[in-house]
């Protein structure tokens, strides 16, 4: 009988000191346990997180999940509610408290989060549900708008970002370097974010179309090049890119007047017989100078003669007179774009005249012209260059770095 207390007294301390030890030194197991809501929200220490403005000040947003999660107070820290789905649920504010639906929250901060991966819906401006990864915070920016952030794993966040900036069936070196330039670029705004709610908006600074617009190619990019971030001088560079450089891109300082310093500025003809390559647009003399009215720059009557006074060494338009028969104004070339649509001058590279009273501009490249070019780096991927020089192309003495 002794025995077999000692026997059993024996197993039972051997279960104890098994069960420690998973618990201590499995770390896989552990993370597979349910967690309190304080350790969800704590992002993971190996992961970089962004946060993402997708609604920016509006009036609502509808959001819906597929599947279980939590609806989570910030403010009081506290849980409002566990769900099984949640169907589309409008969020609104009203004297800056949030409501879902018709349920007052009395709190300015809602989470939500949901228990499996990818199950978060948005409804967009096309009344399209957008998919996307992480969680959304819903925020009341005053008393009667709110803004949007998903918050995630950075490279999840690129790998939404790469498919829309540029072609899934471009050449995997072209997609390589667009996720290492993107990933750059939001790395760059993420300590600008401190005293913010987001650290980036889309589709202002990147084009952002969630899990919804990711695609086997440009996810093998991004997971490619994990981590790879371009430094220069030993800072994280603001990587700038854009459509279609024209033949040249342009020196930083002359486009973002807050830069010091950047890699200068290249000859890049690959992008020659591209698609936006070369552009024309023409509009009518009293609605120019309509606009230039509205955009605050005065003419008396109607614009009569136009002159690029100033270009920079790329050939871009630096300074433009317009004048009235009793007035002149100058503006940027980039004030220009804004005017009259960037769209419409879709780079600052460009002549223009008057002719059967239509002010007509051609042009080439589309963008600003800092940084990549990516149709530039379509046409190098195709002839063979790897991501590494295309990179180096446009960005002259920067590093690649994890």
């Amino acid at each position: 009988m002794t025995f077999i207390k000692i026997k059993i007294s024996c197993l039972n301390l051997f279960s104890l000191l098994l069960l420690l030890l998973l618990f201590a030194g499995c770390t896989t197991f552990r993370s597979a346990l349910p967690r309190p809501i304080n350790d969800v929200l704590r992002p993971s220490s190996y992961a970089k997180i962004i946060r993402v403005a997708i609604v920016l000040t509006k009036p609502s947003a509808t959001i819906s999940v597929i599947g279980p999660g939590t609806l989570y107070d910030k403010i009081h820290h506290k849980r409002i509610k566990r769900f099984s789905s949640l169907g589309k649920t409008v969020f609104s504010v009203k004297n800056g408290s949030i409501f879902i639906n018709n349920y007052n929250t009395k709190s300015s901060h809602i989470i939500i989060l949901a228990d499996m991966p990818q199950s978060i819906r948005l409804r967009d401006k096309f009344d399209e549900d957008i998919v996307y990864r992480g969680r959304m915070d819903v925020i009341a920016d005053n008393n009667s708008s709110l803004t949007v952030v998903n918050t995630l794993p950075l490279d999840e966040y690129i790998m939404g970002v790469v498919p829309r900036e540029t072609f899934p069936a471009w050449p995997l070196a072209a997609l390589r370097a667009q996720a290492v330039a993107a990933r750059t670029f939001a790395v760059s705004h993420i300590p600008n974010g401190k005293d913010k709610i987001y650290d980036i908006v889309s589709p202002t600074h990147q084009l952002y179309g969630g899990a919804t617009a990711e695609t086997p190619s440009t996810t093998k990019a991004v997971l490619d090049t994990q981590g790879e971030i371009l430094t220069y001088k030993g800072k994280v560079l603001c990587a700038f890119f854009y459509t279609c450089c024209g033949g040249k891109t342009e020196e930083a300082k002359n486009i973002f007047s807050t830069i010091k310093e950047y890699p200068h500025a290249v000859d890049s003809p690959y992008c020659k017989g591209t698609k936006h390559y070369s552009w024309s647009y023409s509009v009518a003399l009293p609605n120019c100078s309509q606009k230039l009215r509205k955009a605050g720059k005065y003419l008396p009557g109607q614009v009569k003669s136009v002159k690029i006074i100033e270009r920079f060494k790329s050939g871009r338009a630096a300074k433009i007179k317009f004048s009235s028969k009793t007035k002149s104004v100058i503006i940027t070339g980039e004030e220009c774009r804004r005017i009259l649509g960037y769209n419409n001058i879709r780079s600052t590279l460009f002549k223009v005249r008057i002719k059967n009273g239509r002010l007509q501009f051609i042009g080439r490249g589309w963008g600003h012209g800092v940084g990549l070019c990516q149709w530039c780096s379509e046409v190098m991927a195709e002839k063979g260059f790897d991501y590494e020089q295309i990179l180096s192309h446009f960005y002259p003495g920067t590093e690649i770095e994890r």
